[in-house]
């Protein structure tokens, strides 16, 4: 049995006691780093330049990107314990959301250039928390979960469609 990869999309990260989830990872300025909803972290009251917690190892909230709501940590561990994303051109259809080995099936309903909008089933809706949460089709991450609406089982995704000349799939 292969050892486990202890930094992939769907992963945990922890800042100041609170937990989030690990939407991406990606090359990203020349660095190994994983990106997620930066909302999550602020609720750690973590900030840029704060230490976090990945699976085990630890990263450093480099980036803060407004527009996108998302964090971007650069990773501080040797690459055989990275699992970097392949990121997929989205497309309607269906998907599922990643957190700790919990898959949430959806349906991508638009695509956008900044976001996606997804629609869960009413039984097996996202929890608090899963924002940053990855959102996979055919295998590839295409977008990172930023928002649910529980009152009609639809969400946005963040498209990371603009990070994917970083990614292992151009």
């Amino acid at each position: 049995m292969g050892k486990e990869i202890k930094i992939t999309a769907g992963g945990k990260i922890e800042c100041n006691q609170k937990d989030g989830v690990i939407g991406v990872v990606i090359k990203y300025n020349d660095k190994n780093c994983v990106l997620t909803a930066y909302h999550i972290l602020r609720v750690g009251n973590c900030a840029l330049d704060d230490i976090v917690r990945l699976n085990g190892f630890t990263g450093r909230v480099v980036e803060i990107i407004w527009d996108y709501d998302l964090a971007v940590i650069e990773i501080n561990a040797p690459e055989s314990e990275i699992n970097f994303s392949e990121i997929g051109k989205p497309e309607i259809g269906p998907a599922y959301s990643l957190n700790d080995k919990k898959q949430i099936p959806c349906n991508i309903m638009t695509v956008g250039k900044t976001f996606h909008y997804l629609s869960f089933p009413f039984s097996s809706l996202p929890l608090p928390g899963d924002s940053g949460s990855p959102i996979i089709r055919e295998g590839k991450v295409v977008g990172i979960l930023a928002s649910i609406f529980y009152n009609n089982a639809t969400a946005i995704a963040v498209s990371i469609e603009r990070f994917r000349s970083n990614s292992k799939n151009k």
